[in-house]
């Protein structure tokens, strides 16, 4: 038998398990086009309109960025003032009871707000550029409520109960800040927000944006009310 056809099973088990015939650790990356077409490359694309992952790596819902910093809940003097370090030698905040917050709530917190922003704009501002779509503008972020429900549920019960009215408004200035660097830019042309509407409700029915599976949403998941 030919030789080649001996190596096909090592072969073929190498590509499914993302490694190479002679053992070494070789990379997959997952993308997907604005159409919504799927490509595996062992390269990374460097088109910025691929969305892309490495195949069998955490996928966090790509809205926020994870950063290495916990997440400051003291106000904000403005806006677009600069944030100090939440580690920076003040003490941690505390919550309405005086208690320190769990690790990570916040983020937690902040991450399912940005996100609950996110598809409350896609409707309004595709709804605007695309009127003849925005049924299905509504029934996309719809179900993407209903697949995350439990999640938006408990997010907002814990904000309700555990974060000060000040502290709310520093999740929600701070949501909204994060949310406008994922919308179009101001001077985006009417063909350019279209294609951002096409991409974002593509990825959203793709299941993309889900807080299910979202490792930063695992203190809040965690999180029991004492």
């Amino acid at each position: 038998m030919n030789r080649s056809l001996h190596s096909l099973p090592l072969v073929l088990s190498a590509v499914l398990l993302g490694t190479d015939p002679a053992g070494a650790q070789s990379t997959t990356y997952r993308s997907v086009g604005p159409d919504g077409r799927i490509i595996f490359s062992d390269r990374k694309p460097t088109d910025p309109q691929l969305r892309t992952r490495e195949v069998g790596k955490t996928a966090y819902a790509p809205l926020l960025t994870p950063t290495s910093e916990p997440f400051d809940l003291r106000p904000m003097a403005s806006a677009h003032a600069p944030r100090p370090a939440a580690t920076d030698g003040l003490a941690p905040p505390v919550d309405a009871s005086g208690r320190p917050f769990p690790p990570g709530l916040p983020d937690a917190i902040l991450d399912v707000l940005v996100h609950q922003f996110f598809a409350q704009s896609l409707v309004e501002t595709c709804g605007r550029v695309r009127p003849d779509s925005v049924e299905r503008y509504q029934a996309g972020v719809y179900n993407w409520r209903q697949r995350n429900v439990a999640i938006l549920d408990k997010s907002n019960h814990v904000s309700f109960t555990r974060f000060t009215a000040d502290q709310r408004d520093t999740l929600r200035t701070t949501g909204r800040i994060r949310l406008a660097a994922l919308m179009p830019a101001d001077n985006a042309s009417n063909a350019e927000r279209q294609a951002w509407c096409d991409r974002m409700s593509t990825d959203l029915a793709r299941r993309q944006f889900e807080l299910v599976g979202d490792a930063r949403v695992a203190p809040l998941m965690a999180y029991e009310a004492p």
